[in-house]
């Protein structure tokens, strides 16, 4: 089983066609199509269906493109990290960090770790846990930095944990809510959840429970956390903020804190990555400046 065959069956995925897949990789479609072939007979399954719309995957060529995911990714980290114990002092970091976390902490450990190595290149997406764990799983995120709760814990997973991060709830200033300072009242608030339930942006549903209340059920649920604030200016929903992020968009949008006599739960941020997925030297380098920021 080649590595340029797994990577050429991602190239089709993306791209949708063999034709455009073997311009993307520099080699002719014949040669493409049976190196294909040969690796279908491999493994004694079909893996790609051709048809005059297009190209589609097997159930069996869906597994292969799990499998080969993780083993392309994994390739490339050999040779760089092969390359940085020579000296190289370059390479590709991949992670994913939560918004809150990409204006606080990252940017903290990003300036020294680029002056250091400016020839890295670094590639940062917004995520979340739970949300982030098939990114991971896959290969394609080295780690992420991210709430997380023990709980949501999948096996072969591994948080390291760095530090907490206060919480806000908090509505337009013109919500009639922002004068509450009860937990029990705001059961009748409309609620806006910056994740699924089982998501650090849903951790407002423990106070509930914590306090003898049922949880209100949201009305409605953004993933997108730098979006939420421009909704609830807009709405009369109640959410909970991250305070780094309440704090930098409270004056533009007109928000305000409900400040409530029971306690908040803080948000346990961790490194979050896969156990027993090695890291390249550039990779802890920058770890340790994620390490060092969270505690200044």
């Amino acid at each position: 089983m080649k590595i340029q065959t797994l990577g050429a069956l991602l190239r089709i995925e993306a791209l949708g066609s063999i034709r455009a897949a073997a311009a993307a990789l520099h080699v002719s479609q014949p040669a493409l199509t049976q190196a294909i072939q040969q690796l279908e007979e491999e493994l004694g399954a079909q893996l790609l269906i051709r048809s005059p719309s297009g190209i589609a995957f097997t159930d069996y060529g869906r597994a292969v493109l799990r499998h080969a995911r993780l083993m392309v990714s994994e390739t490339q980290r050999v040779k760089e990290e092969i390359a940085q114990m020579r000296g190289d002092g370059s390479g590709h970091i991949r992670l994913a960090a939560s918004p809150a976390i990409s204006l606080s902490l990252l940017p903290l450990a990003l300036r020294p770790f680029t002056r250091k190595f400016p020839q890295v290149r670094v590639h940062c997406i917004d995520g979340v846990s739970p949300m982030v764990h098939p990114a991971l799983r896959s290969g394609a995120i080295d780690f992420a930095l991210t709430p997380v709760r023990a709980e949501e814990l999948e096996t072969g997973l591994v948080a390291e944990w760095l530090c907490q991060r206060e919480i806000v709830v908090a509505a337009h200033r013109d919500n009639p809510f922002c004068q509450t300072r009860s937990l029990a009242d705001l059961v009748q608030a409309r609620w806006v959840h910056a994740t699924p339930s089982n998501g650090p942006g849903a951790v407002i549903d423990a106070m509930f429970l914590k306090a003898g209340l049922e949880p209100p059920t949201p009305v409605m649920v953004c993933e997108s956390l730098l979006a939420l604030p421009e909704i609830v200016r807009d709405t009369d929903l109640v959410t909970t903020l991250p305070e780094a992020l309440f704090q930098r968009v409270r004056a533009s949008h007109g928000l305000q804190r409900i400040d409530l006599t029971e306690p908040l739960p803080q948000l346990q941020i961790a490194i979050l990555r896969m156990e027993h997925l090695p890291l390249t030297p550039m990779v802890e380098e920058l770890l340790g400046w994620v390490r060092q920021a969270a505690l200044d």
